[in-house]
């Protein structure tokens, strides 16, 4: 059996049946196993215990070699302890002394050999109490497995190898009340505990001229959107979820008066990068959805999002924020009425994500240019909403444009 394979039966009936047995074996097996080697040697290790597998489904055998020692508990049943090669070197050097030869486990001196000897019964003894070595009939012995009880080792907080124990099911003590539930624990009492979370609205395609040109009171369509959907931000995915659109946000099209941006205005170009189209997306920050809801948009319910419509609707181009404004409903699209415009003189402002390393770099690299343009010219900001074709920094977009 692979290591994959072993990996995907673990985590199938037999590792959930372990699952609810592991708070026994923790206190039972492993309280009477994690002070052995410091009773036997006399030395600070520290024992961990790190799970428990059926059969030859423990993948934590891999990569290692071991010295066996075996118990016989009846004429069927044999208890198996398995000590690591890299932890018998360990615990020769600090009880013999280091030796100046390579270490090598199929290569023990008799006094070696009966140093880990005199410690795996050491072991064995500490769990005697409760081992079962009555012989087991034909049927409990054709259905038998075999626990495999495997714990790490550290010496000075230094991983120096494994002690696996491995005996049959049927051994085990039939004085033991395993505790069996269907839910180890009911989440539900977290559901009203509250996360914070990108909303993302929707996203349109227009032309760097167009972001220039914008201004306030200018109505911004998000081509891409339904207004009976958004969708939150997980490790940089958008999870659509359903909603109940708002009526007060909807405005007709003759609302929006003089501010909405011309159609032309790809005309009015200056020079052939202001044709370039690039991807504006509107997101609030901060949405805050409890793990209740959470669960709602894994179930495709309706989610209540009214707490969001008074906070400003952030347009982003390459993380880099170019405008805000408020949410409004254009037929069957949501819209975002533009009432703050960054300048290329402003700060930049960039969303805090984490997928890359390079995003700081180039927020400060940004923040630098532009605070640099002012100081060294000496000129006041831009007021809120003008335009200022002049300054406009292509560089502060990742452009991708299949016309180029």
């Amino acid at each position: 059996m692979t290591v994959s394979e072993a990996e995907q039966n673990i985590m199938q009936n037999q590792g959930k049946h372990l699952f609810l047995e592991y708070p026994w074996f923790y206190e039972h097996i492993y309280g009477k196993l994690k002070d052995t080697i410091n009773d036997f040697f006399q030395k600070d290790y520290f024992i961990r215990f790190m799970g428990v597998s059926f059969d030859d489904e423990n993948v934590l055998f891999f990569g290692d070699e071991y010295f066996v020692g075996k118990f016989p508990v009846n004429k069927s049943a044999s208890v198996e302890l398995r000590i690591s090669a890299g932890l018998i070197s360990s615990l020769l050097d600090n009880s013999l002394g280091i030796s100046e030869t390579k270490f090598k486990i199929n290569a023990l001196t008799d006094i070696e050999a009966m140093l880990i000897k005199a410690y795996t019964k050491f072991m064995y003894d500490k769990i005697d109490e409760l081992i079962i070595k009555n012989e087991p009939n034909k049927k409990v012995l054709k259905n038998s497995k075999i626990y495999n009880f495997t714990f790490y080792v550290e010496y000075k907080e230094k991983h120096t190898g494994k002690i696996i124990l491995s005996l049959p099911d049927y051994t085990i003590s039939d004085n033991i009340q395993f505790e069996y539930r269907d839910d180890c624990f009911d989440i539900s009492c977290f559901d009203d505990i509250k996360s914070a979370f990108t909303l993302r609205v929707g996203a349109t395609r227009i032309s760097l001229n167009d972001i220039k040109a914008i201004e306030n009171g200018d109505v911004i369509m998000l081509e891409d959107s339904d207004v009976n959907e958004m969708a939150i931000l997980w490790q940089g995915e958008p999870i659509n979820f359903n909603i109940t659109p708002n009526p007060t946000l909807i405005i007709s099209v003759d609302s929006t008066g003089d501010g909405e941006m011309s159609d032309n205005s790809m005309m009015n170009a200056d020079n052939m990068w202001d044709t370039i189209l690039v991807d504006v997306v509107a997101e609030f920050d901060n949405f805050k959805l409890t793990l209740g809801e959470l669960k709602q948009i894994s179930e495709g319910l309706v989610i209540d999002v009214g707490s969001i419509y008074n906070s400003k609707v952030k347009l982003r181009v390459a993380k880099q924020v170019v405008a805000s404004g408020e949410l409004v409903i254009l037929n069957d699209r949501y819209g975002v009425r533009i009432d703050t415009v960054k300048n290329s003189s402003d700060d930049v402002e960039y969303e805090e994500v984490d997928e890359t390393d390079d995003i700081g770099e180039e927020s400060t690299s940004a923040k630098g240019n532009a605070n640099s343009s002012q100081e060294g010219q000496g000129n006041p900001a831009a007021p809120e909403g003008a335009q200022n074709n002049e300054n406009f920094n292509y560089s502060d977009f990742e452009i991708e444009d299949e016309s180029i």
